[in-house]
């Protein structure tokens, strides 16, 4: 018997990882979407990763974030960045292609882990292999 797990409205946030240049990083958070909540980086220096958000206007660094415990469990780059999105993964694809969309660039998600998070009632979707065409 087939028992649904997750459906399509209950993931309620999205991770990619995604390398960001300083630019991208300053646009990213002087013109926020409503869907990006901000994203994370590894200082090679003290060994920590930070959520980074705007707040105010203001880059703020968080490194209690509930993000962070999901992007650890993943075996990465320690220079590689994550945009952590308030919205599905379908939703992500559409506003992820306007930050890299001025080149004529479009996003294809391949494949998703989907995890949960005590503090969220809604599902985390964690993009694990996509493709800029």
């Amino acid at each position: 018997m087939a028992q649904l797990i997750c459906r399509g409205y209950t993931i309620g946030f999205t991770i990619i990882p995604y390398q960001l240049d300083l630019p991208l990083q300053k646009t990213l958070m002087s013109n926020p979407s409503d869907y990006v909540l901000g994203y994370i980086t590894y200082n090679n220096e003290t060994g920590v990763y930070t959520f980074n958000y705007t707040e105010s206007g203001v880059i703020t660094e968080a490194n209690n974030h509930w993000s962070l415990s999901i992007v650890k469990m993943f075996p990465c780059d320690k220079t590689d960045t994550w945009i952590v999105y308030n919205c599905s993964p379908e939703k992500t694809r559409r506003e992820f292609s306007k930050i890299v969309g001025g080149c004529g660039a479009y996003l294809h998600i391949d494949n998703w882990d989907i995890w949960s998070v005590e503090s969220k009632e809604s599902k985390v979707a964690v993009i694990t292999s996509w493709e800029i065409y």
